[in-house]
């Protein structure tokens, strides 16, 4: 009999393997990731094929999802014409476009995530050893690969004291790390705000959330809209203020919050996906722009790097738009838009209703960060889109929650729960 249980195990692990690689052997990516995405992706499919999703909801959403970027996927591998490309396609593209769409269904069966979170723990150790490298603002990095650990947050007001503390030392560490990863910033207040109105939740303090979801998931398009027309670069509005400059004294790092650093790469695709008359459906799963980093002859990385194209950007929003056009970015808007009205439309607890609030502003910040890339922190972040959909979280009570998500964490908490 399959024991589908440590697939779990299985693929967390595996999803870290590339990072910890990296770290050790910097710019080396391509081999552990093609070593670890295929035996996961292997088991990903099992563990679908073999389930039966009676309670997720929205089913057809994120079947078209799926498809389109399998589509995608499958352009890549008509358009891709040098060994680049085909690195790129198998490796980087075939987990963007493939894995991850596909972890969403791990998230909306309930006996897969009580064993994700527990193996979400167990992992958390082996991540710190990517201290060793240093500052590393990459996905690949300490501070991003540790952001998967967002959906532990979120929980902070049904844990025990004891992993209370661990998850305030946690935030702690991704907010005070690497300063110069703003997004971690900005996360970290929505965390706070989340957890704080588990404590004060009320009638009010719902409509104050479905207000903030709308804004959060229709004001970014507005300034999209505003910034591709040329009428006002939000990007920009820093340049009109004084410099807020963080300053972290041990690692002689400096942080400008308010300088652009994402004009130019939007620039950058706009161009290319008009001039190649390709903006309804994107370049495809290789499909690569010019960029400004390149006209710099003094800066001969970026020139080596980039020079058959960038190939996607650092912002998420931005590469479904490079790779799949307009279209792929309003499928990922559809996606966000269902999962965060269950998670907070049709909840009967506090968790998934701050759930979905986070799912929400997430597509905020995927247009500043959050590249789909294969590691333990996309994998998560889609996975809580999964659990939105997943109408059995949805239908528990406070009480029933707590029992499950805690159920799941003996050994690494002060109670003595049956798992559920």
């Amino acid at each position: 009999m399959i024991n589908k249980i440590s697939f779990i195990k299985l693929i967390v692990l595996a999803s870290l393997i590339p990072s910890l690689y990296l770290s050790f052997n910097p710019g080396k990516i391509v081999i552990p990731t093609l070593l670890t995405l295929y035996p996961s992706l292997f088991l990903l499919i099992i563990l679908i094929l073999t389930e039966r999703f009676v309670l997720m909801d929205e089913k057809k959403t994120v079947l078209i999802f799926v498809l389109y970027w399998l589509f995608t996927f499958s352009r890549g591998i008509y358009d891709a014409k040098t060994f680049q490309d085909w690195t790129v396609l198998l490796s980087h593209s075939a987990s963007g476009f493939v894995f991850l769409p596909l972890t969403i269904y791990l998230g909306a069966l309930k006996k897969f995530v009580g064993p994700f979170i527990q193996n979400l723990f167990m992992a958390i150790p082996v991540i710190f050893i990517l201290t060793h490298a240093g500052v590393d603002s990459s996905p690949y990095g300490f501070v991003k690969t540790l952001s998967s650990s967002f959906l532990i947050f979120l929980m902070f007001p049904l844990l025990d004291k004891k992993l209370k503390l661990f998850v305030i030392l946690l935030l702690f560490f991704i907010v005070s790390y690497d300063i110069t990863i703003r997004s971690s910033i900005l996360y970290a207040i929505v965390i706070i705000l989340c957890i704080l109105t588990y404590y004060f939740r009320s009638n009010e303090m719902l409509i104050l959330f479905k207000i903030m979801r709308k804004a959060f998931l229709f004001i970014p398009l507005l300034l999209a809209l505003l910034g591709a027309a040329g009428t006002f670069n939000v990007f920009k509005i820093g340049g009109n203020y004084k410099a807020i400059e963080i300053t972290d004294e041990e690692n002689n790092q400096k942080q400008d919050l308010l300088v652009d650093s994402r004009t130019g790469i939007y620039n950058d695709v706009h161009t290319s996906l008009f001039e190649q008359n390709r903006v309804l459906f994107g370049l495809g799963g290789v499909g690569k722009t010019d960029t400004f980093l390149t006209k710099n002859e003094n800066n001969q990385i970026y020139r080596k790097l980039y020079e058959e194209g960038r190939r996607g950007t650092e912002a998420r929003i931005l590469s479904y738009y490079q790779w799949g056009g307009v279209l792929g970015g309003l499928l990922y808007l559809l996606l966000i838009i269902k999962a965060s009205y269950l998670a907070m439309y049709r909840s009967r607890n506090w968790f998934m209703t701050t759930l979905g609030l986070f799912v929400s502003f997430s597509f905020v910040m995927s247009f500043i960060a959050d590249p789909p890339v294969y590691n333990l922190s996309s994998f998560t972040s889609f996975l809580m889109v999964g659990m939105c959909f997943n109408r059995e979280l949805r239908s528990m009570n406070e009480k029933e929650i707590k029992a499950y998500l805690r159920s799941h964490l003996k050994g690494f908490t002060l109670t003595k729960n049956k798992r559920i």
